[in-house]
């Protein structure tokens, strides 16, 4: 009897140690996999970084990451979502979603259920349709969430257009403040009088250590500058930072841009006085 008790537990502990052993190696390959993100390749940093774009449901209760099963399948450890204005909400994995048979079509929230990629459950509403950056606890443990809050698009001081257009040696044809950064800055888009076809937008921030910049450079065409059938005027009504990290390395920024044949979404790193790019994802919503 307690030979045979002995030997039970003896079985017990070699599976609670097999069990450990397969936690810290999955552990560890994730780490190393979020350390090894590729920096000039954003659209592949997408899940290896630790952090991945979705959008809820109409609900709101679900959350959506649209990327193939494969992908899906290795996001169990993606147990945050960071929405606007810059609030962390808990998510818990359901699975991975295949899409529909034969659908390859529209990625927007109204095609939840029919769209591939990774399902999560939101411990509370994120807003109906609202975009997302999901995350691991480790990418989160390095940043300091800080919220957006949108400004009505006034017009920059007359110092920051006088700096912009010495930066740039060009002079502005427009500038407007669109946000203000939790602990300090203003988030600002300021459009260029072209170049003859060549066409340049930036976006600053103004902050506590000076300022950074993300520049959209484009060039004039009939079918868009620099979205699709924007008029050749840059579409500041649909383009929107949605929340910010401070991390030792500066600032880092998402923002979403809407566009006629879908959304793009962006999380900028600060390197230096510029803004490059990070993690990307972009979503089809054309009308079929």
């Amino acid at each position: 009897m307690n030979e045979a008790a002995t030997s039970d537990q003896g079985f017990g502990s070699w599976r609670v140690a097999c069990g450990m052993v397969v936690l810290v190696l999955a552990l560890s390959v994730m780490a190393l996999a979020q350390s090894n993100h590729q920096d000039d390749d954003p659209l592949a940093n997408q899940v290896v970084s630790g952090s991945a774009f979705g959008y809820a449901d109409l609900p709101g209760r679900q959350v959506l990451v649209p990327v193939e099963p494969a992908l899906a399948r290795g996001m169990k450890a993606f147990r945050k979502a960071v929405t606007v204005p810059g609030r962390v909400v808990d998510l818990t994995y359901t699975g991975a979603q295949r899409a529909g048979d034969g659908d390859a079509g529209r990625q927007t929230p109204e095609r939840f259920a029919e769209t591939a990629g990774a399902v999560f459950a939101a411990s509370e509403p994120v807003g109906p349709g609202g975009d997302v950056l999901v995350t691991t606890e480790h990418f989160l443990a390095d940043r300091q969430v800080l919220a957006i809050t949108p400004l009505e698009k006034k017009a920059c001081a007359p110092a920051l257009d006088s700096a912009l257009a010495a930066r740039a040696g060009r002079a502005v044809a427009w500038c407007k403040d669109v946000g203000a950064v939790e602990g300090g800055g203003v988030l600002s888009v300021a459009r260029f009088v072209p170049k003859g076809r060549d066409e340049l937008a930036v976006l600053v921030y103004n902050g506590p250590g000076g300022m950074v910049f993300l520049e959209y450079p484009g060039s004039a065409d009939p079918g868009g500058t620099w979205r699709a059938d924007d008029g050749g005027e840059f579409p500041l009504e649909t383009y929107r930072p949605l929340f910010a990290f401070r991390t030792q390395a500066g600032l880092e920024l998402a923002v979403r841009w809407a566009g006629n044949e879908g959304n793009a979404m962006d999380l900028y790193r600060q390197d230096g006085d510029m803004f490059v790019p990070f993690v990307a994802a972009s979503w089809y919503r054309m009308e079929e």
